[in-house]
């Protein structure tokens, strides 16, 4: 398959190389990302260009059999803070982007998020989506764009992702990468709000391989939910991090709480039922904060 990705950050990449190996792969990204593919993976088409540029994405997207979005869509903390600049990325940009594919023939990846439904014990592809967040809001109102537009879609409600297959960023992105980098670097590690925020997560390997077996299966027109089940809070993280340093390193991690937030909202729990059933999915909640540690840091010297 001819397939497009937009966006050469850390999820753009990861794809990219991913489907590199089965597929003919264009990938539209800002200029200081070329180093990512020129050397490892000279076989994908790597385009310096912004991915709102409407000629080059018609001219682009005309003969692409798939197109996945992979622009940085902000967080909880960011759609706080600048709820402007998100709306426009998340609402405006991402209107004129649909816009400009034609024809709309085209499957279309979006990895969406769990916030586009409440916190509720659990949520399943058929739970109401009744975000409590302008983040979740902003995913949401991306879903509705999409489904009008009339393209073949693919969405994904995923979990926060971390882990690395094929490159360790200049910036990790994902919470616990980014705690992990800290400990190295800074030796503190940062927290919004009183830490108690649940988070969960999935590994980016995972997501690759359920990637892989929706293409298997031709699927389109579908909403996944994708999440290892397995909610934890923020400061829990941080803490058996700040352990495992001092025991397994002999770094002392200080715990920086920034209290500029009261309460961040917790990611609503989602069920993977769907995927299990369809893709044989299987969860990894039983890995430890540890095996994590260990797992990234052994991968980040590596990469």
């Amino acid at each position: 398959m001819k397939i497009l990705i937009l966006g050469s950050g850390y999820l753009g990449t990861e794809l990219a190389c991913s489907l590199s190996s089965n597929h003919s792969i264009t990938c539209i990204g800002h200029a200081n990302d070329s180093y990512k593919f020129n050397s490892k993976f000279p076989n994908i088409n790597f385009i310096k260009g912004d991915v709102y540029d409407k000629e080059l994405l018609e001219k682009n997207s005309l003969n692409s059999d798939q197109i996945y979005y992979c622009i940085g869509t902000g967080s909880v903390v960011d759609c706080i803070e600048n709820p402007q600049i998100y709306k426009k990325i998340n609402i405006d940009n991402f209107s004129a982007l649909i816009e400009s594919i034609k024809p709309k023939n085209s499957t279309f990846f979006l990895f969406s998020s769990a916030f586009v439904y409440s916190d509720l014990p659990k949520n399943s592809e058929n739970s109401e989506t009744k975000p409590e967040t302008l983040y979740g809001k902003y995913r949401l109102q991306q879903e509705l764009i999409l489904k009008k537009s009339h393209m073949p879609y693919v969405i994904l409600r995923l979990a926060n992702i971390f882990g690395h297959q094929y490159f360790w960023p200049k910036q990790s992105q994902n919470v616990i990468d980014k705690f992990i980098s800290n400990v190295f670097s800074t030796k503190q590690i940062s927290l919004h709000g009183d830490g108690t925020q649940l988070v969960d997560l999935v590994q980016i390997n995972q997501v690759l391989n359920l990637v892989n077996k929706i293409n298997e299966k031709s699927i389109k027109n579908e909403i996944f939910n994708v999440s290892n089940e397995s909610r934890t809070s923020i400061i829990d993280i941080a803490k058996t991090i700040q352990n495992y340093a001092i025991e397994k390193y002999n770094i002392s991690i200080h715990l920086n709480k920034k209290n500029d937030y009261k309460k961040i909202p917790n990611i609503p729990a989602i069920s993977s039922s769907k995927i299990m059933k369809y893709f044989q999915w299987k969860n990894l909640e039983t890995i430890t904060i540890k095996d994590i540690f260990e797992y990234e840091n052994n991968r980040k010297n590596k990469l």
